[in-house]
């Protein structure tokens, strides 16, 4: 298949207008200079979902789903990136044409993973022919009839069976040499490492196919028919399956339409089918792992409101914490975590068939916010009516209150501590434990800023002062990295934008700025945060000059945390256009005065330096500072 020119997606981009595109499916309203409406990716009762005309970008604030024109079809009507293209090129009257074939590379990964994908498949299809012809079949389909299943729920789910015996897949999918080599790539076959044997990796187990995002298989779960161990069994790790981020259920759930703002987390897979027949679609499972963060940071993208349901055992209140650090991160404003644990002896399946879903709801208005669980955990064993136990709980619950990403819940966080410890919020605040880093140097005055740098505008005009990082290394150059701001346990972090994110977001309002004024030779040796993503941004300006194109290629990067705080200030009205050339080209003279530092640095590190290279180095660094201290034409 023929690569479709970028050339001709980035025409194609200019001329859709992404405003008409989206308003035919998802009604907009005008809000300022923008467009809104409640998101159509995630369930939500006020809009996030934000239009940009100028850029011909969509961003929402809640689910943090973005992209061009072609990304909303692709996620909005479930088409491949070709198909796409071939809409919006019907739309606008305009042929696709293909330039020079996928490379050899490019086929052979494009092949390796479809044949990966297909093979999952055909597998899905014989555990579920086994489910009603296996000779054995019958004590599956009675346990499945004890636990309330239905064939249509079972059908929907993809519920299966493999039956006793080391090839019964290996014979019913005809496997050839190399068919063996991939199915073991896909973890549906073992070879022990002793003899080399290949056999089914799953035997006598009900079968559950694990979907991802676009529906496809991409890994099984079984549970043991008997006393077998273990209970249940997952595929293993492979190319296309990575059980600490995905959750079963979810894309059913999707399936299902059900528009509730919530999602309710247990712990096994009959429970996720058993309550989706029972009326209680919005319900997901990890898959035989802890809570992990990449698990909330996807269940927060679908919902404002998580209820983790645990057994009320020892073992339940272990997972329920390792939960709540897991989740403590992801944890923004508007978002909501409930604790629910279940009474002695039921799990979310035994309660729903007995006493309906009504009770499990009744159970959920009960169930403890993650504050109030965070604050009784950490208070078990203590007596808060004295002052040694209230100082217990304020050492044992300071370290928490800045882990939330959302600052009103770590103010909330930091209050209700105040209530319970009676310790006032200064008092916490100077209490909280500082920052492990190392002997700090001794601190230089900054530099003079010139004329131009006193106020930067932003967001349309507003005056700000420069941020802490706009001087790198206080044009000092220090062997330590540069101070970085504060981060959370996920990767997310609190403070003011660095220096290269800031450029960043100046090349996203003005792209043509990197050609008048390229980047210093060398700036990717810099231990600066964020000066990879800098220079990935300003390669990409060369290559996409429309805003639409850029925006769509920048979503193609690995670096999701960074990406999503740039594009929600993207959306802000931009500095003036003098204003911007001005911090861009006042920045590049701080990074190249930071290179030759770096350099000199390293010189001497390395031991007697080359004379004259050494002076020619120190030559051009006094140049280098004595032209950043110049303010700008």
């Amino acid at each position: 298949m023929a690569r479709i020119p970028e050339n001709f997606v980035q025409d194609l981009l200019a001329r859709t207008d992404l405003v008409e595109l989206i308003d035919s499916r998802v009604p907009l309203k005008k809000t300022g200079r923008n467009y809104s409406a409640c998101c159509p990716f995630h369930q939500e009762k006020t809009p996030s979902f934000t239009v940009a005309p100028d850029k011909q970008f969509y961003y929402c604030f809640g689910c943090g789903a973005s992209g061009n024109a072609v990304g909303f079809l692709m996620e909005y009507e479930h088409q491949s990136f070709p198909e796409a293209v071939k809409q919006l090129a019907g739309r606008a009257g305009m042929e696709v044409p293909e330039s020079r074939p996928e490379t050899p590379a490019d086929r052979q990964k494009k092949d390796r993973l479809q044949s990966l994908y297909d093979l999952l498949s055909r597998a899905e299809k014989f555990y579920c022919q086994q489910l009603r012809q296996a000779p054995e079949k019958q004590k599956a389909v009675t346990y499945l009839k004890g636990r309330g299943l239905s064939g249509e729920i079972a059908k929907r789910f993809g519920v299966g069976f493999a039956p006793p015996g080391y090839d019964n897949l290996i014979g019913g999918l005809s496997l050839t040499e190399a068919g063996l080599e991939q199915a073991l790539t896909a973890g549906l076959l073992v070879r022990r490492d002793d003899t080399g044997r290949t056999y089914d990796k799953f035997r006598d187990r009900i079968i559950f196919p694990i979907r991802d995002s676009r529906g496809r298989t991409i890994g099984f779960g079984g549970r043991v028919l008997g006393d077998g161990k273990p209970k249940y069994l997952n595929s293993p790790e492979t190319p296309v399956f990575h059980k600490g981020q995905e959750l079963y259920g979810l894309w059913e759930w999707r399936q299902s339409r059900d528009r509730s703002d919530r999602l309710y987390v247990v712990e096994g897979y009959m429970d996720v089918i058993a309550l989706a027949q029972h009326g209680v679609p919005n319900v997901v499972a990890t898959l035989g792992t802890s809570t992990s963060e990449d698990h909330a940071r996807k269940l927060f993208r679908q919902v404002n409101e998580v209820v983790l349901c645990f057994d009320g055992d020892k073992a339940g209140v272990s997972a329920a914490w390792r939960a709540l650090e897991s989740l403590l991160p992801a944890l923004d404003d508007g978002k909501q975590v409930r604790f629910l644990f279940l009474p002695d002896g039921e799990d979310p399946d035994t309660l729903v068939r007995q006493q309906g879903p009504e009770a499990l709801r009744a159970l959920t208005d009960k169930a403890d916010a993650l504050s109030t669980y965070l604050f009784r955990h950490l208070s078990e064993g203590l007596d808060l009516a004295t002052v040694d136990g209230r100082a217990r709980l304020a050492r044992l619950a300071l370290p928490y209150l800045d882990k939330p990403a959302g600052p009103v819940y770590r103010a909330l966080l930091t209050q209700e501590l105040s209530q319970l410890t009676r310790l006032d919020k200064e008092s916490l605040t100077q209490l909280k434990p500082a920052p492990k880093t190392g002997p700090a140097p001794a601190p230089r005055p900054r530099p003079e800023p010139a004329p131009h740098d006193d106020f930067m505008p932003m967001d349309g005009g507003e005056s700000m002062p420069p941020p802490d990082d706009y001087y790198p290394a206080d044009n000092h150059y220090s062997p330590r990295p540069p101070s970085r701001p504060a981060r959370y346990q996920d990767g997310s972090r609190k403070g003011p934008m660095t220096l290269p994110e800031r450029l960043v977001l100046v090349l996203l309002d003005y792209p043509e700025l990197v050609e008048a004024h390229p980047l210093p030779d060398g700036v990717e040796l810099l231990p600066m945060p964020h000066i990879d993503l800098l220079i990935q941004v300003a390669g990409l300006c060369r290559q996409n000059h429309g805003p639409a194109a850029l925006l769509g290629a920048l979503m193609a990067l690995e670096q999701g945390e960074t990406l999503s705080r740039l594009l929600k200030a993207s959306l802000k009205p931009p500095m003036q256009k003098e204003m911007a050339a001005r911090l861009w080209q006042d920045a590049l003279s701080q990074l190249e005065v930071a290179r030759l530092e770096a350099a000199l640095h390293e010189m001497e590190q390395a031991g007697i330096p080359d004379t004259a290279q050494w002076q020619e180095l120190h030559r051009a660094l006094a140049e280098a500072r004595q032209h950043a201290r110049q303010p700008l034409n």
